[in-house]
């Protein structure tokens, strides 16, 4: 499998423009490099931030804080790549 960040899609992806869109999306369309930089610096923030929240002792809270910013990202990423 090649690897998709290398500018080589994988079968994973697609270089049609016009893919259709589904909730499930088994094909994604290969992101530009504007994009992928998007991403990596989305990731790196969110990373950067978790770091900060586990400092805070465990527990319920801080929890739901860990769950809330991977949701977010989880989502962000999906319109980016939509």
């Amino acid at each position: 499998m090649n690897h998709t960040f290398k500018g080589t899609p994988d079968s994973r992806q697609s270089d049609d423009a016009a893919i259709p869109t589904s909730r499930f999306r088994p094909r994604y369309r290969a992101l530009t490099d504007d994009e992928k930089a998007l991403h990596d610096a989305l990731k790196d923030k969110a990373s950067e931030l978790e770091a900060l929240i586990e400092k805070v002792k465990a527990g319920r809270y801080r929890a739901l804080a860990l769950t809330s910013l991977e949701e977010s990202i989880m989502w962000t990423v999906k319109e980016l790549t939509s």
